[in-house]
């Protein structure tokens, strides 16, 4: 008995000191739950009912069900609507996030009430939009983004998904640093140029399957960071001097041109893309780059040759293509290189020249285990290739891929001559503990340590 007064005594305490909390750290930890969550939370006592009442952030996310659908357009109206009645009596209450989540159909007229709460009562600094269209009668319905949203002059973040916008654009956002456009219908070149145009501090841009899009041009001079991914056929062209960051991901002959004054870009990925211009190799080897990630269909001729001093990481990622292709690599600044292949018959052929590499890391993977003398010879000369490290970082589905058949192991030479550390990650169950080990060692004469395991949680390509 003593003891159970003791732990509800401990018990009490906690909850003591959770209450003692300042308003504002109450504040940063429930902008960070669900809204439906912060309520529940606020009927434990008077303190929380009033904390409630002034959190900055509110975040709905609808539940697919015809009975909970109901229930959530009901539950946001009455969260709005107690919040405008805090804002009469309490300062420094109004909302300034906000992120609505409605993956499934949304009462359209309810969204706008809502939004124009919001944007008049309130002073919007974020707001994370996700609409999905509506599907009647064959008809597809898009949400259309009240005008008012692009002329809230507050905004530091504004994140649309599955809406539509209705051209010409009013824009006016001057304190904007982060946009992101996904799905978004009605955007074409123009509104989008237009759009930009008004954002004066605009750091980063998300813009991802954008239909309406043909071949756009994102010129910003304050731009740090970009993630673009097209639909097949779209081009773009890209102005930005102060870019630091780009991935860019394509679809079937899509393309994209860098600007001259694209001079600062230190971070660069490129998926599924063809590359304007002057060739990515002369790129390359002019500007500041110090991490590269190439990937997919990106037309390897453009990149058979890759020199440049600065560079630090390097990726190339290699995903069903029916040309593996030739790279050669000269960066004497390298310290991190990686070789992704996924459903490969045949790798890459890499000549790497990084003498200051500290780890090399090559991921193979593919669920059939087809392992024939074909895939051991090309397996071999791959790592006879990167052998240029004494780290290094091997990443396989089965551990059949590694366990080199002895008849190969008398007439071939060893490969990774110059590894010493060697970490091996498996995404089966490694039953094999005893040939893997033999083979690794074969494969690594140097070896000084060796680790291997196996990944639980899936593979990352």
């Amino acid at each position: 008995m003593a003891a159970k007064r003791v732990k509800k005594l401990d018990g009490r305490k906690k909850g003591d000191q959770i209450s003692k909390l300042p308003d504002s750290i109450t504040h940063q930890i429930l902008s960070f739950l669900p809204t439906i969550e912060v309520v529940r939370m606020s009927i434990l006592s008077k303190r929380w009912r009033r904390v409630w009442y002034s959190v900055p952030a509110l975040n709905f996310y609808q539940i697919h069900t015809d009975l909970w659908k109901e229930r959530f357009d009901k539950f946001v109206d009455e969260c709005l609507k107690h919040r405008e009645i805090g804002m009469r009596y309490i300062a420094d209450s109004s909302i300034t996030r906000f992120s609505l989540q409605m993956p499934h159909d949304a009462d359209y007229t309810r969204v706008d009430k809502w939004l124009n709460f919001l944007v008049v009562k309130n002073k919007m600094e974020e707001l994370d939009l996700l609409l999905r269209p509506l599907s009647r009668t064959g008809l597809t319905l898009h949400y259309r983004l009240p005008k008012a949203i692009l002329k809230a002059q507050s905004l530091t973040l504004l994140k649309l998904e599955g809406l539509k916008m209705e051209s010409p654009l009013q824009v006016c956002l001057p304190f904007l640093k982060l946009l992101s456009l996904k799905d978004v219908g009605g955007l074409n070149d123009h509104s989008l140029e237009d759009l930009l145009a008004n954002c004066p501090s605009l750091e980063k841009l998300v813009l991802q399957d954008c239909k309406d899009l043909s071949a756009p041009r994102v010129s910003s001079s304050s731009l740090k960071s970009s993630e673009v991914q097209l639909v097949p056929r779209q081009k773009i062209k890209i102005e930005a001097i102060n870019l630091r960051s780009l991935l860019f991901t394509g679809a079937q002959y899509c393309r994209i041109s860098l600007a001259t004054t694209c001079a600062g870009l230190e971070s660069l990925s490129l998926y599924n893309v063809e590359f304007l211009g002057r060739c990515l190799a002369d790129y390359i080897f002019k500007h500041t780059l110090e991490s590269l990630t190439i990937g997919g269909s990106i037309g390897w001729n453009d990149v058979k040759n890759i020199r440049s001093p600065r560079l630090k990481n390097l990726i190339i990622s290699q995903r069903l293509s029916k040309e593996a292709g030739a790279v050669k690599v000269d960066a004497v600044n390298l310290v991190s290189f990686t070789y992704k292949a996924h459903r490969m018959k045949k790798f890459c052929d890499i000549s790497l020249n990084s003498p200051n590499l500290r780890v090399c890391n090559v991921k193979l993977t593919s669920q059939y285990r087809i392992y024939d003398t074909n895939w051991y010879v090309n397996l071999m000369r791959l790592l006879s290739d990167v052998s240029c490290s004494k780290n290094m970082c091997l990443d396989v589905y089965y551990e059949e891929a590694l366990i080199i058949p002895n008849e190969l192991r008398s007439i071939c030479r060893s490969s990774l001559l110059a590894v010493e550390h060697l970490k091996v990650t498996t995404y089966s169950r490694l039953s094999k503990m005893s040939d893997l080990k033999d083979s690794l060692y074969w494969l690594s004469p140097s070896l000084k340590s060796l680790s291997m395991e196996q990944q639980k949680n899936g593979f990352h390509f």
